[in-house]
Parts: structure tokens; C-alpha cells; sequence
């Protein structure tokens, strides 16, 4: 896989499939395979998909320091002008969906179309409170994952699995997850959110527990001219509706 150094992060990187490019950006988590490995088959098929491990993920190499909005964008900016498919259109999920706010504010030239899956503008209480009982248990891995895997599913689709646990083991408390959930809690692109000019579809979640609904809507109102579409699923709407996400979300990058 293509890999680059930006700043003082080694970032990786793959490129599959034919059409529009397409990156496709995660959020708290192992990286683009584990948020996305399972829809880019689908979307390659209509696509060209870019799939970054942006510093936190555990692909990536980088210095441990605490990670920065600004870094990850400039990071998915380098990958746009590394692979040569610019300008893409822009998918994030979770905190990768501030982060693809973001680059397309900071970075309007690399950006076609974005799309923010239960982002965030600014971080609240309840979310401080919510990621600061899922680092209370970072000595506890079982615990840890727990955390995540009860916020990010649905109560409905929790329901319906055999086994809770098994959810979350590739949830640990790594230095890299517990750096992505710390700026998780830092989380304010208030100055940035304005300036967005490439054309946005906000997708929010109901019922969402990790990321709660209103931040969805309150990105949609901040993004001139932005879209907005409501799914019934927990945060996890990559797992939970993935066929549904798909073609939603094609259907908007392929509009006229």
C-alpha cells in the first residue's frame, strides 16, 4: 500500500476500484478496514475508493503526542494529493466526520462533495462525561469495549446479538484510541464549519448514544446550503443499515 509521511506521521493507504474518487475516513477506532472494509467492495463498484489509516489507527506510525483536528485534515489532504485522484468526495464517519468538515473548510481545493456521518460541531457534557467513563476503564479491556459497543449500537440491534462481547474485543484501550477519543472530547470546529463550500449531505443517527442526534443536526445547520437525512439506527449505521448507507450515499455523490 501506498504510504506517506506527513508531519511526523506515517500514514498508509489503499486505492481500489473505478469512477469518482472517494475516500472514505474513520473515526475513534483500528482504522479504515475496520470502519469501512466491509462497504468497499460495494462502493468500488461505482467509485474510486481511497481508504487512509489516518495517525491514531493502528496502522499508522506517528509520535504519540495528542492528536489535533487540524492534523488529521492536513493528513487526509496529503493522501488526496499523494494518490493524484483529486479533487474526492469526502465520507466520515463518527470523529472522521468533524474531520472531513474540516479538510473540506481547510482544504476547499481537494474536496468535490462531503458527507459527515454522526459528526460533530463541538463536543457537550454528556459526551465528556460518556468518554470519560470509557477511559475510566481503559485498565480494563473487557470493560473498555463494553463501553463502546453499548453506545455505538442501537438497543434494537444489541438485542438481536448472540454475543455483546464479541462486538467489541477489537475495541482496546491502545495509546492510539484513548489519543482519538481524547480529541473526541476537544472537539470544536465552530470557526471552521462556515466556510465549507463543496456540497454536503450531514447524515445524523436516532436513536445515537456515542455521538447524540442533535450533533448531527446542529453540523447540518452550521454547513451553508448542507443536506441532512435521518437514519433509525444506533451510531454504528455502517453495520447496523449498510445497505441503506450505501445507496444513500452514492445517490447523493452521484447526483447531477
Amino acid at each position: 500500500m501506498p504510504t506517506i509521511t506527513v508531519g511526523s506521521s506515517r500514514i498508509q493507504y489503499r486505492v481500489t476500484g473505478s469512477g469518482p474518487a472517494l475516500m472514505l475516513v474513520h473515526g475513534v477506532g483500528k482504522g479504515g478496514e475496520a470502519a469501512f472494509g466491509h462497504l468497499v467492495d460495494t462502493f468500488a463498484q461505482r467509485n474510486t475508493v481511497i481508504l487512509p489509516d489516518l495517525s491514531g489507527s493502528e496502522a499508522a506510525e506517528d509520535d504519540d503526542s495528542a492528536l489535533t483536528m487540524e492534523q488529521l485534515a492536513d493528513e487526509v489532504a496529503a493522501v488526496i494529493e499523494h494518490s493524484g485522484l483529486g479533487p474526492v468526495d469526502l465520507v466520515g464517519f463518527s470523529l472522521g466526520g468533524s474531520v472531513v468538515a474540516a479538510t473540506a473548510a481547510l482544504h476547499p481545493d481537494k474536496v468535490r462533495r462531503v458527507v459527515p456521518v454522526g459528526g460533530l460541531v463541538q463536543t457537550d457534557r454528556y459526551m465528556e462525561n460518556l468518554i470519560g467513563l470509557t477511559l475510566s476503564q481503559k485498565h480494563d479491556p473487557v470493560a473498555f469495549g463494553r463501553v463502546l459497543t453499548t453506545t455505538a449500537f442501537s438497543p434494537k440491534y444489541i438485542n438481536s446479538l448472540a454475543e455483546v462481547d464479541a462486538m467489541g474485543a477489537h475495541l482496546s484501550p491502545s495509546s492510539g484510541r484513548i489519543r482519538q477519543l481524547e480529541l473526541l472530547v476537544r472537539t470544536d470546529i465552530r470557526d471552521l464549519v462556515g466556510k465549507i463550500q463543496a456540497d454536503t449531505l450531514v447524515i445524523g443517527c436516532n436513536p445515537d448514544a456515542a455521538v447524540p442526534t442533535h450533533h448531527s443536526r446542529e453540523l447540518h445547520a452550521g454547513i451553508p446550503n448542507a443536506s441532512y437525512v435521518e437514519f433509525d439506527s444506533g451510531h454504528m449505521v455502517l453495520v447496523e443499515q449498510p445497505e441503506e448507507f450505501v445507496r444513500v450515499v452514492d445517490e447523493f455523490l452521484h447526483q447531477p
